[in-house]
């Protein structure tokens, strides 16, 4: 199992360090433990057509915030362990 994973969330994607991660907390914020980077996506909402009022609010994540966590967590996890040797 890798050491760095991507948290996609509803409005929100991080890259975490699994080594500092509580499965048992279930929140998701930039000062959650084992946070390495946090992207908070924007909050849209869906207004009535007929009197404008709000119907309902969503989050959007922009797929660039995506791209940059998934690139993040891969450069993360190709980085040997500290203490590891290299063959040669």
């Amino acid at each position: 199992m890798k050491r760095y994973f991507v948290d996609k969330r509803g409005g929100c994607v991080a890259v975490r360090d699994r080594n500092k991660t509580d499965p048992e907390y279930p929140g998701l914020n930039p000062d959650t433990e084992g946070v390495v980077k946090f992207w908070m996506g924007e909050q849209t909402a869906k207004k009535c057509a007929a009197c404008g009022h709000i119907q309902s609010l969503g989050w959007t994540v922009p797929a660039e915030f995506h791209n940059a966590a998934e690139k993040l967590c891969n450069e993360l996890n190709a980085i040997p362990p500290a203490g590891a040797r290299g063959g040669g």
